[in-house]
């Protein structure tokens, strides 16, 4: 027996899963503005992250998009994507919970009529 037979919720909660990464998808770009302005941040990870958006700029690619157009486009998202993962796990520890720290106060700010 699968595991979705066994769990009658399973597909709920993964669409809530889906849900709560859409939902902290404006959080993880605010964390990563904020790191690439800190001074802590090592240097080779704000490069990576500036050469993966002149990467996404430029004409030239690895899966050129007038040649496979969804892939060619995918490419270049999946690429920003991961350098700023990079960006995020290889700042240092206190500075990602500090800056993490101060956008949850900054959202509790903003959104506070709405609890």
């Amino acid at each position: 027996m699968s595991e979705e037979n066994k769990d009658p919720h399973s597909k709920l909660k993964k669409q809530l899963h889906l849900a709560r990464i859409i939902f902290h998808i404006p959080n993880f770009i605010k964390l990563s503005l904020r790191l690439l302005k800190d001074k802590k941040v090592p240097f080779h990870l704000k490069l990576l992250v500036y050469a993966a958006i002149v990467y996404t700029l430029s004409p030239y690619d690895l899966l050129p998009d007038f040649l496979i157009p969804f892939l060619g486009f995918f490419e270049d998202i999946i690429i920003g994507i991961l350098c700023l993962i990079a960006l995020v796990k290889g700042s240092p520890p206190e500075v990602v919970d500090g800056h993490v720290k101060a956008i949850n106060i900054e959202n509790k700010q903003r959104y506070r009529f709405f609890r």
